[in-house]
């Protein structure tokens, strides 16, 4: 049995106005095996519920199950059990509705990487 090793990858940063892109912003690495346990999202007082947060393993939305998680001057924590295997990308697909202003949030991904 591998060893079992809790793992945990934050970011902070922002959308532009009017913007829609999905970042990899995590690969496993080939030998491994990631269980992504847990995500939590901040978004920041202003967002007004115009940034949409999504997790992607390959095509697959799997936090949330559906929709999208967003929010404003709250944290948002998802438990999940999604298993990510090597040379697979974490993806985080980032909308920002506002024709006007920049967004920012702080997402932290937590599991167990074996």
């Amino acid at each position: 049995m591998a060893a079992e090793i809790n793992w945990s990858y934050g970011e902070h940063s922002s959308v532009p106005a009017s913007t829609t892109d999905e970042d990899s912003i995590v690969q496993v690495t080939s030998t491994k095996k990631l269980t992504l346990k847990r995500v939590t999202v901040h978004f920041p007082s202003g967002v007004n519920y115009q940034l949409r947060l999504q997790v992607f393993r390959g095509a697959d939305q799997v936090v949330p199950d559906s929709g999208y998680l967003t929010g404003d001057d709250s944290t948002i924590t998802v438990e999940c059990n999604v298993i990510f295997i090597g040379g697979e990308y974490i993806k985080l697909r980032r909308t920002n509705m506002d024709t006007t202003n920049s967004h920012s949030y702080y997402i932290l991904l937590e599991g167990v990487l074996e």
